[in-house]
């Protein structure tokens, strides 16, 4: 057996490995469910706390009910993230662009907000403000660069 014919170790590791930029998006992607789960736990134990000012019982039974639907969203954080790393090219792009599309909402949100106009009107009691243009504008940010990050490149299946 000639040292041609017999595969290179170094060579079976990288095959396996996704590229930086599939990390770079997958973690950001990842990174953000991750923060998504931790607003559910944390509007779990808002709701379980007995000792809540009557205000602020009322906003977190409000939130209990949206507890199910901000899991399901963390967990298919996950699951785009895990597409993006692992998924075949073409899973990876579709993630690519659900993730794009994310991006280009946000986007537009934070620029309603800035023009004035509350796109969350629907779920607040009070009238519209401008808080969370930052938030908007930094998911914008990252759900974009998330999105080239994978979306680009070179086919590596």
């Amino acid at each position: 057996m000639t040292a041609l014919s017999s595969p290179s170790p170094h060579l079976a590791v990288r095959q396996g490995q996704p590229s930086a930029r599939r990390l770079l998006a997958g973690a950001i992607v990842a990174a953000v469910g991750a923060i998504v789960l931790s607003v559910a736990v944390g509007a779990y134990v808002a709701t379980t706390r007995t000792t809540l000012p009557s205000n602020a019982a009322a906003d977190a039974h409000a939130l209990a009910g949206w507890i199910p639907a901000i899991v399901a969203v963390g967990l298919a954080h996950f699951m785009i993230a895990a597409a993006m790393l692992r998924g075949r090219a073409a899973v990876r792009l579709v993630a690519a662009a659900l993730v794009g599309i994310v991006a280009i909402a946000s986007g537009i949100a934070a620029a309603m907000l800035v023009a004035g106009v509350d796109p969350f009107g629907w779920s607040a009691a009070a009238h519209p403000s401008r808080a969370g243009i930052g938030i908007l504008g930094l998911t914008a940010v990252l759900y974009g660069i998330a999105a080239l990050a994978a979306g680009s490149g070179a086919a590596e299946d």
